[in-house]
């Protein structure tokens, strides 16, 4: 037990003696000073960090905030909002109020809307709308031919155009082609459209009328060998 005692004693000497050269080492190298200078600059640029990260999100929420109001504001005038705005409230888990709500059904022409919609889900909605409306812009551009000029009545070939068959079809094949452009271009489908878009449609399928009841009768003929 002696020399047990004795070994821990010499032990705690040694280590007290390495501690003490070891403090002393960096004291008169002036190690400690730089480490707590260093350990003082961290803590220093971790506050500065904090405080950059809370006027970051101050400044998101104040601008949140404003594009709620702007958002609102625009939808209640019957407006889209600006694409800034949407892209503010692009993923906002806010819910919009339920006045909002009916107002957005109205600029939407009367799509559902359902209770709790955020305004993430609304930027959504209206960005939908112009995806649809942007298709429609360009389906009627490239429907942009034959037959477009409503003064001018439709030869043969253009009604042949317009429905996209081939000269000498068949009955069915002109029944069929008339029933897929229809189909493309009521004004039941394009209810949601802006009012231009349905203009054209109401146009159109008046055009693929007129064009229908100028083959009908050459079909039938070719069929009944007339």
């Amino acid at each position: 037990m002696e020399f047990e005692a004795v070994l821990f004693l010499v032990v705690l000497v040694i280590w007290l003696i390495w501690s003490g050269l070891r403090a002393f080492f960096r004291w008169a190298t002036g190690t400690a000073q730089r480490e707590q200078e260093e350990e003082q600059r961290q803590q220093e640029e971790q506050r500065r960090l904090d405080e950059e990260r809370e006027r970051q999100e101050a400044a998101e929420r104040q601008s949140r905030a404003e594009a709620k109001k702007q958002f609102d504001q625009a939808v209640m005038d019957g407006q889209f909002p600006p694409d800034e705005v949407l892209s503010v409230l692009n993923n906002n888990d806010w819910d919009i109020s339920e006045s909002v709500k009916e107002a957005l059904e109205d600029l939407l022409w009367v799509t559902y809307v359902p209770q709790g919609t955020t305004y993430g889900e609304a930027v959504r909605l209206i960005r939908q709308r112009w995806r649809a409306e942007e298709r429609a812009r360009r389906r009627a551009a490239r429907a942009g031919k034959a037959g477009d000029d409503l003064d001018r009545p439709l030869t043969e070939i253009d009604a042949c155009t317009l429905l996209g068959v081939a000269q000498g079809c068949t009955p069915e094949e002109l029944a069929t082609a008339y029933r897929r452009k229809m189909l493309m271009w009521h004004p039941d489908r394009l209810e949601n459209m802006a009012n231009e878009l349905k203009d054209f449609a109401t146009r159109r399928t008046a055009r693929i009328n007129e064009a229908y009841q100028i083959l009908k009768p050459m079909a039938a003929h070719r069929v009944h060998g007339e």
